[in-house]
């Protein structure tokens, strides 16, 4: 995935980036980008960019992919677990059959324990070069 941007700022093998708007967004509003706004991001710099150059920025679809799996997957998992583990939990809460209310909120507890553990291991995430854009052509 191939994102055009413009470097701000130059540091060791990093480079600071201001992404611009590409043909693609066209009018979606998803993302700070293509509301009009400026986005910066700390990528690596491969391609030897200097302060001023546009760039075309890769993140590796399987990178990509990655990364969405943790952010969206592990709740949405953790959701399901919480449901069943909260239906199947009602003898433990002395009642007799299933309750929704129990395996619901049991199932809203997982998913914010999900997101918690995601926060926690961000800095990990953050330091592992996986999951940053590396720069990888100078456009202009």
């Amino acid at each position: 995935m191939l994102e055009k941007a413009r470097v701000i700022k130059t540091y060791d093998k990093m480079a600071r980036i201001m992404v611009i708007r590409g043909e693609m967004c066209g009018g979606c509003h998803a993302c700070p980008v293509s509301k009009g706004e400026e986005f910066y991001l700390d990528v690596y710099n491969e391609a030897g960019a200097q302060e001023g150059d546009e760039v075309e920025v890769e993140m590796e679809n399987n990178d990509f992919l990655g990364a969405s799996m943790i952010i969206y997957g592990i709740p949405l998992l953790s959701f399901f677990l919480g449901v069943f583990a909260g239906y199947f939990a009602f003898p433990i809460f002395g009642l007799s059959k299933p309750n929704e209310i129990i395996a619901a909120l049991s199932g809203f507890a997982f998913t914010i324990i999900s997101y918690l553990l995601i926060r926690y291991f961000e800095p990990r995430f953050k330091e592992s070069r996986r999951f940053k854009p590396v720069i990888k052509y100078v456009v202009k």
